[in-house]
């Protein structure tokens, strides 16, 4: 079984953050939420990254989806509920009571 994970990944020994990110389709402030809401430290503590670190985070991809470009999400880890949504809702709820009373 072949492991498609290193074809992606540039013939270097070390990355920067942004490299990293890049590789990984997250922001650098989503990787770092990621870390702390998982307790976990890559890398040497700056911005390099080795190979191995970067193929075990490729690994990993799947557990960056609340933390991905474009996902915003608030510190439960939810994406914020627009006014739309809240509105909609609203009307939903007193559409439902209305229903109730009648």
């Amino acid at each position: 079984m072949t492991n498609n994970v290193d074809l992606t990944i540039p013939a270097k020994r070390y990355f920067t953050l942004d490299e990293l990110c890049r590789l990984l389709q997250i922001e650098p402030e989503g990787f770092a939420r990621w870390q702390h809401d998982h307790g976990v430290v890559v890398g040497y503590g700056g911005e390099r990254y080795t190979r191995l670190d970067v193929v075990k985070l490729l690994k990993l991809k799947s557990t960056f989806a609340p933390y991905a470009e474009g996902a915003e999400s608030g510190s439960d880890g939810n994406r914020p509920v627009t006014l739309q949504e809240i509105g909609d809702g609203l009307k939903d709820l007193l559409a439902d009571l209305d229903k109730e009373l009648c």
